[in-house]
Order: C-alpha cells, then structure tokens, then sequence
C-alpha cells in the first residue's frame, strides 16, 4: 500500500511538472511489453509525426499519463509545441521549443509498436 501510495505521489509530481517544462522525448528507449503514451501531431512544416512522450511498465500507469496529458493539450488549445527534430515536446511556447504542432490523436500503445500507414 504504501509503494503505491508514493508511486501515485510520484506520479503527481511528474504530471506537475510536466505542463511546466519541455520533455526531452529524443532519450525514451520503450522495451517489448511496455506502455508507451503516443501524441500524433500535424507540425508547421505540414508534416505527420508520430512522438512517443513517456513510457510505462503497465496500462494503468500509461492511462493515468495519457489521461493527464490530454488535459493538458486541451487547455493548449489542442496544440503542443516542439524543438526541430522533434526532440523536446512542450504544452507551451518556450525558447528552443517554439514550433507549433496540431494534436491530432493521443493514445497508449504495447511495444513494440509499429505505427499503421494511413
């Protein structure tokens, strides 16, 4: 009980500061059978991306994530902003992290994770 308690705590901090500070997604390695949180995003250049943002041991904790990064795309206005080779991934415009992306899906995914051709 306690482990989950400080997990959840945890957790919480995260999701704090995550609407804060740009995320550097370029360092997520996803293993097989791990939770992965995907943002599809329509960039300024008129390009489709897939950006993984967190990975997670289990479908609850990837939930609470996509659940907690959802909100914060929606009070963005339904855009995130990111750095060239979409390395960092923020839900407000900040030096180094200044070009706008259109949300266009967001979900949890099993890895591996092979992304289906539209």
């Amino acid at each position: 009980m306690m482990k989950r308690t400080l997990a959840a705590l945890t957790m919480i901090g995260a999701f704090s500061a995550q609407a804060y500070a740009a995320e550097d997604v370029s360092k997520l390695n996803p293993q097989p059978g791990q939770w992965s949180t995907v943002i599809a995003i329509f960039d300024h250049l008129e390009n489709n991306y897939l950006l993984k943002t967190s990975v997670h041991d289990d479908i609850e904790a990837c939930s609470a994530r996509l659940q907690n990064t959802a909100e914060q795309i929606k009070k963005a206005g339904n855009v995130v902003y990111t750095a060239p080779r979409n390395t960092k991934v923020s839900f407000t415009k900040e030096e180094g992290v200044e070009n706008e992306a259109k949300v266009l899906e967001i979900r949890c995914v099993l890895e591996p994770f092979r992304p289906e051709r539209v």
